[in-house]
Parts: C-alpha cells; structure tokens; sequence
C-alpha cells in the first residue's frame, strides 16, 4: 500500500472513492473531496485526522478551487484519484440535455481539466488515477450517456499517451460495484453483471496505481470476458441481450 504520499480523492464520501480514503488514510496526507457535506461529515466523525473539502465539481472553477485548497497546505500532490461521478439509467430517448451534459462534464471533461492543471502546476512526478468503467468498452442498455461518456473518457485517455508518453495517467475500468450508485442513478435498477465489492475495487486501483499501470481492470471475470471476446465476437451481443431484457423489464415496471 502507499505510505507517505499525499493524495487527493474526488467522490470521496461513498462508494470507491469512501473505500480509498479508509484504505489509504492514516499512512498518508488524504483530502477526501466531495459534494455532499453529511457524507463527507460522517467520514470525519469515522476518520477524525481527515482532512475534507466540501464542492460541486459541476460548478465552474471548482476544479480550480479544490488546487486552490492543496497547494495552501501541500507543496506538490502525488496521486489524484478522480473519482467522481454519476449516471442516470433509463432510455436514451428520456434523457434531458442538462441531465446528459452534466454527465459529461463530471465523466469526461472534470478529469480532463484535473489533468490540465496538474501538468502546468506539479513541479514533481504525480499520478492521476481517472475511475471510467467497463462501459467504456461494453456499453449497456440504460445507460446510454454514462456509457458513452466513459468511452469518451477512455478515447480521450488514449489520445493524450498517443501525443505523449503520459506515464502518470491510469485509467480504472470497474464492473458494476456495490454502492450507492445504483440506487443514485434510478429506483429500483437492475445491477449488471459481474457485481464487485467497492474495497475489492479501491484496493485493485491502489495496487496498480502504486506500480504505474496505464490500465486497471478490478475485475478478473470482466478482464477474461473482454480477451475472450476478441476470439468469439459472440459473447458481447449475448450480454447486451441479456441486459437489454433486464431494461426492458425495468421499463415495463410500474415501480421504477
């Protein structure tokens, strides 16, 4: 695990971004980052010495404000976990342009503009570790704009390393995860699967950040399915088509 460093986590109050600070506080300088102050209130009341940052990272210059805050108290950062994200689930022909915009902007362009300012401010090495998903490869029935901003995030990834060597960029591809985000993202939505535990996932994004990696699969099913799946195309339809009758059921359901 890494010791003595000082790292900041977006999304910090649940979820991943809660697991990371448990697993990384206390051997490290840890601001947790979050917009929900009862949350973040709560992982103070659990971890007392940490430090928290209540913001909206959709509102402009919070990015901004959250640097701001660091190099008050920090000289440099050496790990960013942004983490920060969220969905709405349901047919992309319900989906409102504020709703899709501000999924974009949380999923896409905030660990862009994170990635911005640490290139032009860090007199040191750094790493900023970006949580995308497995949608990013597979997209799936309703989630049309979460899916397609974590493939806009894992495209745009690909193209920084490919104007420059970008070895202080990692990119975290988890499955579906255990926490509140389902119940975030609508009322009674069908989890896809594989489903993994969300200290299962941080402790998967520590190990791999500490040893460099470009690319962070937590899930060892999802991982195979996706080699497997360049042998036989097959797979990939089949487990959209399953998903796609969990929407559907979900669309049809009057208590979603």
């Amino acid at each position: 695990m890494l010791t003595g460093k000082k790292i900041v986590i977006t999304g910090a109050a649940s979820g991943i971004g809660r697991e990371l600070v448990r697993l990384l506080y206390g051997k490290n300088n840890v601001l947790a980052v979050d917009i929900d102050e009862s949350g973040l209130k709560a992982l103070k009341d659990e971890l007392p010495g940490i430090e928290v940052f209540q913001v909206d990272l959709l509102t402009n210059g919070a990015v901004q404000q959250v640097f701001d805050h660091v190099y008050t108290v920090w000289e440099g950062i050496d790990y960013y976990f942004a983490n920060a994200g969220f969905a709405k689930y349901g047919s992309w022909k319900d989906q409102d342009q504020n709703t899709v915009e501000s999924i974009f902007r949380i999923n896409t362009w905030i660990p862009l503009e994170t990635a911005q300012i640490l290139k032009k401010s860090q007199r040191k090495p750094f790493r900023l570790v970006v949580t995308a998903s497995a949608v990013a490869y597979w997209a799936i029935p309703g989630y049309s704009a979460y899916s397609a901003s974590k493939a806009a995030m894992h495209q745009l990834a690909e193209a920084i390393r490919a104007e420059e060597k970008a070895d202080w960029l990692t990119l975290v591809y988890p499955a579906s995860t255990d926490t509140a985000f389902f119940s975030k993202a609508g009322k009674n939505i069908p989890k896809a699967i594989p489903v993994q535990k969300a200290e299962s996932v941080a402790i998967a994004m520590i190990r791999g950040a500490q040893k460099g990696k470009r690319r962070i699969y937590p899930s060892f099913i999802f991982r195979t399915v996706l080699l497997v799946n360049r042998i036989f195309p097959f797979i990939r339809p089949i487990y959209q088509f399953l998903e796609s009758r969990k929407f559907q059921k979900w669309m049809g359901s009057p208590n979603k």
